[in-house]
């Protein structure tokens, strides 16, 4: 099941009879909450969890923070020295800490894969799901093509610019869930029709340094070195064996 119909999963599997079911959702920020209510509706529920090194994982955080309007700069975004960042700060970016919430609400060692397999054998990463799960599948039947492209570093820094302007640096959800939604959709749209009109400003415009500062990042790879070895070795002493389960 997609992201997209992540709202739909409980009517969705109360009313159909499959064995097995396959639930996606990026949810790192709001990691306790759809903890708690998925245990709530399945405790006995198996977790995949996806990791991408700190760095990189955190940058695309950022990237997708700028195109739904966010103005913050980086280091504000994550913060490792604040008590009380204003998003990201150095507790809630140890994934260590992720896998042990896991392990605590459902009883069992999830399986720890790693963003990085997707790009140098993604179907190595794919036999371990199915390892994990008893799936089976058929290679090619796989369609291994990027779905949505990123966004231009030149485009987000106009969308920044332009979001100090119109959204606040964190947004606040209104009361009423239809109301956060139309909310939500109108800026959204609202940035896409900013991010596309971004191609259009002349580079000599744009403020000429990096989108992230290169220090700023190389920061984060070292402070979480040794969380990232980690999980790591968490994988390899918990994960299956990866065979391949092809139909």
């Amino acid at each position: 099941m997609p992201r997209d119909r992540y709202r739909g999963y409980q009517k969705l599997i109360e009313r159909t009879q499959d064995r097995r079911y396959l639930i996606s959702r990026e949810a790192a920020y709001r990691l306790t909450q759809r903890l708690e209510e998925f245990a709530a509706f399945k405790a006995d529920a198996r977790v995949i969890l996806v990791l991408r090194r700190h760095d990189r994982w955190i940058a695309s955080h950022y990237r997708r923070y700028l195109k739904n309007g966010g103005s913050m700069e980086f280091e504000r975004y994550a913060d490792l020295d604040s008590p009380a960042p204003l998003f990201w700060g150095e507790q809630k970016m140890r994934f260590m800490s992720m896998i042990e919430a896991i392990e605590s609400r459902f009883g069992s060692d999830p399986l720890v894969l790693f963003h990085e397999d997707l790009k140098t054998d993604p179907f190595a990463l794919i036999d371990q799901i199915c390892a994990f799960t008893g799936a089976h599948y058929q290679r090619e039947q796989i369609d291994l093509s990027v779905v949505h492209s990123s966004w231009s570093d030149d485009q987000l820094k106009v969308t920044r610019q332009v979001g100090k302007r119109l959204f606040a640096e964190v947004p606040e959800a209104a009361q009423h869930p239809g109301f956060h939604r139309v909310q939500r959709r109108l800026r959204l749209w609202t940035c896409y029709g900013i991010l596309g009109a971004a191609k259009l400003v002349p580079k000599a415009l744009l403020d000429p340094h990096p989108l992230i500062q290169p220090d700023s990042l190389e920061r984060i790879r070292n402070h979480f070195e040794e969380d990232w070895d980690a999980c790591h070795q968490y994988a390899q002493a918990h994960n299956p064996a990866p065979t391949s389960l092809k139909g």
